[in-house]
């Protein structure tokens, strides 16, 4: 049963989504911004649960932008996971950032894999701000999943022959690992391994190979295409992230 601000940050993500479907640009950012300050609400009335499913609206929104080729759409997401992110940070909610790290993902690799280049260094640049947010409030898990996202868009990027993007991301990941090694916090091996783990891990469950990490054993899921990465028009977008982290069909 979801809440009222759950069911509140549900409708505008559907109407976003469905502006941006209609290429009814003005309204898809209109429903953006209020989802953004929605969310600045719910992040001063401490409501932490509530402010994951305005995560999964904005990610829904920017997925479709992507989709439908709108930047200006998935970078003003973008922009808005970003804002939200950083106070989150301070709030220390570290549940909530692992959403907004999967969200930033999932925009973030679609961005690369059509070369929306505005849209893809917002991403980086959003993954960079909660990777080291996350090494200085001592998130574990969202350290290690912010360090592996940015070591898929460097590959994505690689594949696509973006140099200066690749770069980026190799340079934003490097950063994180080196304060967090400084901080006595995750090893860098740890950091290196965590995503062979989770690679190993779901080769060995059929229904989880859409989690599997861009750039190792078995069929990644870099291969963004309309028809694979992104949902069907009338297919329901109401999935949890924690649960469909980098599905093919969103």
């Amino acid at each position: 049963m979801f809440s009222l601000n759950e069911q509140k940050a549900i409708e505008l993500g559907e109407s976003g989504e469905r502006a941006v479907r209609e290429q009814n640009e003005y309204d898809a950012l209109q429903y953006a911004e209020y989802l953004r300050e929605f969310g600045q609400e719910l992040l001063e009335g401490d409501l932490e649960n509530d402010l994951k499913r305005v995560v999964i609206s904005l990610r829904n929104i920017g997925n479709k932008a992507i989709q439908k080729k709108i930047e200006d759409v998935a970078s003003t997401v973008l922009s808005d996971l970003k804002f939200l992110s950083e106070a989150a940070i301070d709030k220390n909610f570290s549940n909530v950032m692992w959403s907004f790290s999967k969200a930033t993902q999932e925009i973030g690799k679609g961005a690369v894999q059509f070369q929306m280049l505005e849209s893809a260094k917002l991403a980086l640049d959003t993954l960079k701000i909660i990777g080291l947010g996350a090494v200085e409030k001592k998130m574990e898990v969202v350290t290690l999943w912010t360090t592996m996202s940015l070591e898929e868009m460097a590959y994505l990027a690689n594949r696509q022959q973006l140099e200066d993007l690749t770069e980026e991301a190799k340079e934003a990941r490097e950063e994180i690992i080196e304060y967090s090694e400084d901080s006595g916090f995750i090893a860098r091996e740890q950091i290196e391994k965590y995503p062979q783990l989770i690679a190993q891990t779901v080769s060995q469950f059929s229904e989880l190979q859409n989690l599997q990490p861009a750039g190792y054993d078995a069929r990644p899921n870099e291969e963004f295409t309309e028809e694979e990465f992104f949902e069907e028009e009338g297919e329901d977008v109401q999935q949890e992230p924690e649960t469909k982290a980098t599905r093919k069909d969103k």
